[in-house]
């Protein structure tokens, strides 16, 4: 398992040299580093199915991911399942007593 001093390291020497380009252009550089980890959010987001992202809201909620984990890896999505749950356990409570459908 990674631990936090882990280091992920990529050996694309062309996407290195563009980085290095682009770098060279702007005043004050770019932060590679930076622009690695959000490259590297984004395209864990992508590579996830629908399958894995209600598994990995189903961890986050038994405590197996932190709140981190879940917000990277889910994004904008963790937001969406827990307004749809609430608005479900909401609909649940409403009392039907007296609806009658025809």
């Amino acid at each position: 398992m990674a631990t936090n001093s882990d280091k992920i390291q990529f050996r694309g020497k062309t996407e290195k040299e563009a980085a290095q380009i682009v770098d060279q252009m702007r005043l004050g550089g770019i932060n590679i580093s930076e622009l690695a980890q959000q490259g590297l959010q984004e395209k864990l987001r992508e590579s996830l199915s629908d399958e894995e992202k209600i598994t990995l809201h189903q961890q986050y909620t038994q405590g197996k991911i932190s709140e981190d984990v879940a917000e990277l890896l889910l994004g904008d999505v963790l937001e969406d399942i827990e307004r749809e749950r609430e608005a479900f356990e909401e609909a649940a409570d409403l009392d039907t007593t007296g609806v009658f459908q025809k």
